[in-house]
């Protein structure tokens, strides 16, 4: 495999791929399209870890969860150097179904562990953070399949001048999945009711086996499986013999020794600290000290608005209908502008639509981009994206606002807390600055203790006996008699300039070990809070388009048809040894302060670009050279 550099005219263009007939593109539909909700579906039972770290509470803290997240990434990087080479010789078919059978496995193993914790005698006596690191790095193994038989199947079906534009199709696919992730599991979450947090498990369980089915019956590996001609993909692997798989110390050899293939591993580790950084602590910086309620845009959000988003939908559909009778760009802007209509609504749907919306964007951006102005090379587009990238995490530091101790939202609006209430004081605990402070003082009345559970001062809940609880702390000692009616919390509140005192019903006054009390209100904010949701679009835009225009299209590109798959495993490590880092430092980092979060993200985002433009020239060369 040779790797061709730009002189100063540039490297020469790749060939045209071939005209593909109308039953080829059919059968290839049925190959990928699947195989894309596959995919989308292991996101749903990768990313259900954070849904189920907001509605565990306190049961699963931040360190908690950066430990049992940080470990499972940390097996995906290093088993994907294990699964690369496997799938190279036992094919896409085979990996994916081990993906979507060992995670749907793994992930009813994980929901059985939760239901079993949560109806114990004393939920906060239970290791989770051993037990749930355990399972989750399985699910993480499994889902490893899942990446590298997606490159490895659409290599044999997709030529290089294809790639960059279909990576942006099947980019919106795997979008699809975050969105599952986080707002369909949060809508099945809500549906459920918020002690059952299983079914945030089983349910993305139940759909991955039942892909596994459809997927056992529909894919194929490469075309003459299905019936159909194989063709030259004008890759790194063309030249080569395809009738047998490459020896896999061959294989490792090939990627290993190449310096584009290494570089974007480095790039890709960038990517894995931005993605996740974003994707994973957006929502709990957004839970924990804005205190937004769930019906809000940038939580779970809601679709309430059913004709207007029927409108957008119709006007989309109508769009792609007319784009039939035009050709060219007449067609292109007609299909674009009915994408764009058709996304429009996702924004109204929390989180995981925000990501939808973006995924789609970033990913046919970085793809179309490379395709039409750099001749299929990917690092020119990557490298925009990261300069981008750069300056929205440098806004991030100054967008992301505070929080006052006015209420500005309340969930019974007839009860006796009203928006405009200024929290003065918590019981006899003074109020000065900021809604932590109401947070931390309503959590820290003392409740009644169930199970045998006694308080403890210095966690604010209930614990175990014998069990010390974050932050640390002894238990306290035996008191008199619990209370069988107790009082309701008590605040001094300045409303209209004048201060009185109002009593709010104690929703937790009896607790079992681990709960944690929380108040049905939230503050008025320092800052518009969409300006920090705009510049997290953003980056997710950013991130995505750039992750999708390099693990999945370039590892096809350098790795070739018969490499695609190692290639992946090497880059695709890298993006999950990434995960791992951040996971575990920003867990350790925002504990003591939020300011950290940008500050740890930006040396990342520099340095992935500083990388693009290393290899901005770079493009695969047939074996053989050109």
């Amino acid at each position: 495999m040779e790797i061709t550099t730009a002189a100063a005219g540039g490297p020469p263009a790749p060939a045209s791929p071939p005209a593909h007939d109308a039953a080829f593109r059919r059968r290839r539909f049925l190959n990928w399209f699947p195989m894309g909700l596959t995919y989308a579906l292991l996101y749903m039972g990768r990313y259900n870890l954070t849904v189920s770290k907001t509605a565990l509470g306190a049961l699963m803290t931040k360190e908690d969860f950066g430990v049992i997240f940080g470990a499972g990434t940390f097996v995906y990087a290093f088993a994907l150097l294990l699964n690369g080479p496997l799938t190279d010789r036992l094919g896409g078919k085979r990996a994916i179904l081990a993906a979507a059978i060992g995670s749907g496995v793994m992930n009813l193993a994980m929901g059985f562990f939760v239901r079993a914790m949560l109806g114990a005698h004393d939920p906060g006596s239970v290791n989770l953070r051993l037990w749930m690191s355990l399972l989750y790095a399985a699910n993480m193994y499994f889902q490893c399949f899942g990446a590298v038989a997606v490159v490895k199947v659409n290599a044999h079906w997709f030529h290089v001048r294809e790639r960059g534009g279909f990576s942006g199709i099947f980019g919106a696919m795997i979008s699809s999945g975050i969105f599952f992730a986080f707002t369909v599991n949060g809508l099945i979450l809500d549906l459920a009711g918020p002690g059952a947090v299983w079914w945030v498990f089983f349910a993305p369980a139940a759909a991955l086996l039942g892909m596994a089915v459809i997927e056992l019956v529909l894919l194929r590996d490469r075309p003459s499986q299905a019936g159909l001609a194989d063709f030259d993909t004008g890759d790194a692997s063309s030249g080569e013999d395809h009738s047998a798989p490459a020896p896999t110390r061959v294989l490792l050899r090939r990627i290993l020794t190449n310096p584009v293939i290494l570089t974007v591993a480095a790039i890709e580790l960038c990517t894995g600290v931005l993605r996740q950084g974003i994707m994973h602590w957006f929502p709990f910086y957004v839970n924990e000290v804005w205190a937004l309620p769930k019906s809000h845009a940038l939580v779970n959000g809601s679709w309430g608005r059913w004709m207007i988003v029927l409108a957008l939908f119709g006007f989309a559909i109508g769009l792609f209908l007319a784009a039939r009778a035009f050709r060219g760009n007449k067609r292109a802007a007609l299909v674009a502008t009915g994408a764009l209509a058709a996304l429009v609504p996702f924004l109204q749907a929390g989180w995981g639509g925000i990501l939808f919306v973006a995924g789609v964007i970033g990913g046919n951006l970085a793809g179309w981009v490379s395709d039409l102005f750099f001749q299929s090379r990917r690092a020119p587009a990557a490298g925009g994206l990261y300069a981008v990238l750069a300056v929205a995490c440098v806004a991030m530091v100054f967008v992301l606002g505070g929080t006052t101790t006015e209420v500005g939202w309340v969930k019974d609006a007839a009860g006796p807390l009203r928006p405009g209430d200024r929290i003065v004081a918590v019981g006899s605990a003074p109020i000065a600055r900021s809604w932590e402070e109401v947070a931390r003082a309503v959590a820290c009345v003392p409740s009644i203790c169930d199970g045998g559970a006694r308080w403890n001062d210095a966690a604010c809940m209930c614990a175990g006996s014998g069990e010390t609880v974050a932050p640390g702390g002894p238990l306290a000692p035996p008191g008199p008699p619990p209370l069988t009616s107790p009082p309701p919390i008590r605040l001094r509140v300045v409303r209209a300039g004048a201060a009185l005192d109002v009593a709010v019903p104690d929703k937790l006054a009896h607790a079992r070990a681990g709960d944690r009390r929380t108040l049905d209100a939230g503050p008025v904010l320092t800052l518009w809070p969409f300006w920090l949701g705009i510049v997290a679009f953003v980056i997710s835009i950013c991130v995505i388009g750039s992750h999708g225009v390099l693990s999945g299209t370039a590892t096809m590109d350098f790795g070739g048809r018969r490499g695609a798959a190692t290639a992946v495993g090497v880059i695709d490590g890298f993006v999950y040894l990434g995960t791992a880092i951040q996971s575990i430092a920003l867990g350790y980092l925002t504990t003591r302060s939020w300011t950290y979060w940008p500050l740890f993200l930006l040396p990342f985002a520099l340095l992935g670009l500083f990388l693009c433009r290393s290899i901005w020239h770079a493009r695969p060369g047939a074996a053989g050279g050109r």
